[in-house]
């Protein structure tokens, strides 16, 4: 009897200590482990029409799905549409739901939902800064400014799982514009139920995607629990059990608090990269900034054309870009290698296009100072980021200006949000000036030189280059590259913007984590198929 009591108990020990670790190994299996990452600071909101700031983006790319989703690879794949269809002339999009869609509270999403979500963007009444990529619909344009009813837009249902999408002229990035927020589904009951609220709350929110926001989930200025949504049926299930957003934590440095587990990923800046690969994170580059000589055209010496040629003409590119910042790329055109068109390269379509110098800058300086009644080259200053190693190639800068001129170019270091500010507003002479190229988009590079431009790196008023940036925005394909080439060919043409480097912004996450997609320079990540394996 003792025997076989000694037997039981060794059998039952056993049984435990297997269940224990079974139990031990199924919750630290990627399935049952959360993502933690650091959101900047509060979204907004989470209303997908209106939303405009970084973290609200993120966080809508990952509770909502549109029609079509994005791959790995920044392809089109399905989305809740499991398929479409386009037609000859590339103006009608037929798009056929998944079966048995949801909503995060079990009821039924149709096509309603998105065309309703779409023109929700497009409403004069939602106010929305975002809604402008979806002009290319018919009558999309003309219903944003109230002069027709939603009604004669081309967006129709077919039936409960069949959106039509008509153009009025064919858009190549439309799929793509279906992936971003502006396109996402949204219910009307629910809408108009909120109270003038949707969006602003955890309760206040209705979700499709692999990932839901619960109620309690959303703690202000503390985190956003994103919890897997039990109601998504998309063909693939999303890996980690949730997502943890703190909100505006402040780490000394991001290298170690990622490395000691503190948080799983982030963005770090190009000086922590040697740090990043030394504990063998993986990182991702994209480019971010592309730097460049900024003149105010609008200043009393800079107005003129022909001394803002001589000054850019006697530059030594290969002499001031000997200190460039680490990291960074030297560039020569105005729109970057890496941007594309079509889903196509567009440096490989439309050429290099770069800076044509004149021959004689001292004799083209002259004639531009006469043309001023100006006898002598006034002091003019440059404004320029605070970093040290941006201040030594604007040293290398004034060197060749001073010898050209006879005179004195001053150095002004500011912070970047100053020197942002200084620009946007026209507070400047010269500027080592940074434009946004996260986007990878062409049209929106050359765009920011025009004249409603917020941010208009040389306060370039031209409605030549505006009738440009116009028509490009109105055609596709191989007329919009054409015009593309115009508009850069403008910028050089007229020596207001001159490019000197790409900067890039640095994605890190922990050795142990694989599978997070970073998009837009990683402001928006997808966690889907985010795997935190037990180290």
């Amino acid at each position: 009897m003792k025997i076989y009591k000694k037997l039981l108990a060794f059998v039952l020990t056993l049984v435990l200590c297997t269940g224990f670790f079974g139990c031990s190994k199924k919750n630290n299996a990627p399935e049952n482990r959360t993502i933690n990452y650091n959101i900047s600071y509060e979204p907004d909101t989470l209303d997908p029409q209106i939303a405009d700031d970084e973290p609200s983006r993120l966080i809508i790319l990952n509770i909502f799905e549109g029609l079509v989703r994005l791959d790995k690879n920044d392809n089109i794949s399905p989305g809740a549409a499991e398929s479409w269809d386009v037609s000859d002339d590339l103006l009608t999009y037929t798009f056929r739901l998944r079966d048995g869609l949801k909503w995060s509270d079990g009821s039924s999403l149709t096509a309603e939902d998105f065309r309703y979500g779409i023109l929700r963007s497009l409403s004069p009444q939602t106010g929305s800064s975002t809604s402008g990529k979806l002009f290319s619909i018919k009558n999309a344009e003309d219903y944003h400014s109230g002069k027709v009813s939603d009604k004669e837009t081309g967006i129709t249902i077919k039936d409960k799982r069949t959106l039509e999408i008509i153009l009025d002229h064919p858009d190549s990035e439309l799929l793509y514009t279906l992936t971003t927020p502006p396109a996402m589904p949204c219910s009307r009951s629910f809408f108009e139920a909120s109270g003038g609220q949707y969006g602003r709350t955890d309760e206040k929110i209705l979700c499709n995607g692999a990932f839901t926001l619960e109620k309690n989930n959303w703690v202000e200025n503390k985190y956003i629990y994103l919890s897997k949504n039990s109601n998504y049926n998309g063909k693939n299930k999303p890996v980690p059990a949730g997502v943890n957003l703190t909100i505006g934590k402040d780490f000394n440095d991001l290298c170690e608090a990622i490395n000691n587990g503190e948080t799983d990923c982030g963005i770090i800046n190009t000086d922590k990269v040697a740090k990043a690969n030394e504990y063998s994170m993986h990182l991702e580059s994209f480019p971010d900034k592309l730097w460049g000589i900024s003149f105010n055209t609008g200043n009393d010496i800079l107005k003129n054309l022909k001394i803002r040629s001589s000054l850019l003409s006697c530059l030594d590119k290969s002499y001031i870009m000997k200190d460039i910042p680490e990291n960074c790329d030297q560039t020569n055109t105005i729109i970057p290698e890496f941007t594309k068109i079509d889903g196509k390269s567009f440096r490989e379509i439309a050429g290099d296009i770069t800076f044509d110098p004149v021959k004689d800058t001292d004799k083209t300086l002259k004639q531009g100072l006469s043309e001023l009644d100006v006898l002598v080259m006034p002091n003019l200053t440059i404004l320029c980021p605070e970093n040290q190693q941006d201040q030594a190639f604007v040293n290398d800068l004034i060197e060749t200006w001073n010898k050209l001129t006879g005179t004195y170019f001053n150095k002004k270091p500011v912070s970047e949000n100053e020197l942002k500010s200084r620009i946007q507003s026209g507070s400047f002479q010269i500027a080592i000036c940074p434009i946004d190229v996260s986007e990878n988009d062409p049209v929106s590079i050359v765009a920011g030189f025009s004249s409603d431009s917020k941010y208009n790196p040389s306060a370039l008023e031209s409605d030549e280059f505006d009738s440009i940036i116009n028509d490009i925005r109105k055609n596709d394909g191989s007329e919009a590259v054409a015009l593309l080439k115009n508009a850069e060919s403008f910028i050089f043409e007229n020596a207001v913007f001159y490019p000197l480097y790409t900067e890039y912004k640095y994605c890190a996450s922990a050795k142990n984590i694989t599978g997070i997609i970073f998009r837009q320079s990683g402001t928006e990540i997808d966690f889907f198929n985010a795997t935190k394996k037990e180290e």
